[in-house]
């Protein structure tokens, strides 16, 4: 199994660490390289996260949601929300990877 860290994932990740670092460089980085060491324990774990309505799954990381997909070897990663914001743009989200997904 190998975890692919979308890029939006990546850039989301990033902004977010950036807001962190503004009052907090420290929490920042251990909030950056925890959410980094903790998407990779999906490799022995792929299905820990919560099931959704649609296939996929999604984990929660100090109140970030976390949603990916397990597909065959592969474990996509689509990007990191607050759950505030998550629940907002949810269904659209997983719509627009689903296709991007499909080749």
């Amino acid at each position: 199994m190998r975890v692919n860290r979308s890029k939006r994932f990546n850039q989301e990740l990033l902004v977010i660490t950036k807001f962190i670092a503004i009052n907090n460089p420290k929490n920042a980085r251990s909030f950056y390289e925890g959410v980094k060491t903790f998407i990779e324990t999906l490799i022995d774990n792929p299905r820990k996260g919560r099931p959704t309505e649609n296939g996929n799954r999604e984990l929660i990381h100090k109140g970030y949601t976390i949603p990916y997909l397990v597909d065959g070897e592969d474990i996509v990663i689509f990007g990191i929300f607050n759950q505030n914001e998550w629940n907002l743009e949810r269904n659209k989200w997983i719509l627009i990877v689903q296709k991007l997904l499909i080749f």
